[in-house]
């Protein structure tokens, strides 16, 4: 589970149905390539300094970005949205945990770079304006959307109100009680629907992923009931989750 993540991850990038990995399929120093969509190339170079420091040039226009200490290897050029006539720069940052792996996502609009965003990953970017971005969440994938708006110039994080947990696309997250422990009938709430029995299989089918404070997550019961536990109680009343690093 986190084995196939990480590869993403260490690879920098997945873009799958790819429209997006038409022009280079490798991040790069240097590349000329037509950014702007005036039918001419642009020169693009990145130059890496010191403590994640590194300056990105496109034709005349020139940029200083900081990745907070972080290698940076080199840039891929994109293509976010088939529908304009931009194609976008993703340059790779590489931290010394897998979690600090950052990838900064800019475009050059004829006169100036600017800076689209970041996420951790690029999961997944089929040339729609859409990007999916996988995160591991100790024992599940964390799936977040971006919309690209050129009009503003910005990737914009669709947020959602609950994610769905995976091991990996497709598979659900399964383990077994070894500690008997309650759910609740809502996040917000004590009042308890049931508590799991020794022994039992329970399936975490969804988290509540707040900006701070705990994760909870929506676990079905082997009896079919839905409650809410919290994910230090879940990991650690439960075994068999797949659990990495």
């Amino acid at each position: 589970m986190k084995t196939s993540l990480l590869a993403v991850l260490s690879s920098a990038v997945l873009l799958t149905g790819a429209p997006a990995s038409a022009q280079n399929s490798e991040f790069v120093k240097s590349a000329q390539v037509d950014l702007d969509g005036d039918g001419k190339p642009d020169a693009v170079s990145l130059t890496a300094g010191e403590d994640g420091k590194f300056t990105l040039k496109v034709g005349g226009a020139t940029l200083k970005g900081d990745a907070s200490g972080n290698e940076v290897p080199g840039f891929q050029v994109v293509d976010l949205d088939t529908g304009d006539k931009w194609k976008e720069l993703l340059v790779q940052t590489l931290g010394e945990l897998d979690d600090g792996h950052r990838y900064f996502v800019y475009g050059y609009d004829g006169k100036a770079v600017r800076l689209l965003g970041n996420v951790h990953a690029l999961t997944e970017a089929k040339g729609n304006g859409i990007v999916l971005v996988d995160r591991w969440m100790a024992f599940w994938q964390k799936r977040d959307k971006y919309t690209l708006d050129r009009k503003a110039w910005k990737l914009v994080h669709v947020p959602q109100e609950l994610y769905a947990v995976t091991a990996e696309p497709g598979k659900e997250v399964t383990a077994t009680v070894k500690k008997s422990f309650p759910l609740t009938q809502s996040r917000t709430g004590s009042a308890v629907l049931a508590t799991t029995a020794q022994g039992s299989k329970v399936t975490v089918l969804a988290a509540s992923v707040p900006a701070k404070g705990d994760v909870l997550y929506l676990v079905r019961s082997s009896t079919g009931l839905l409650g809410w536990v919290p994910g230090n109680v879940l990991v650690e009343s439960t075994d068999g989750l797949p659990l990495a690093g």
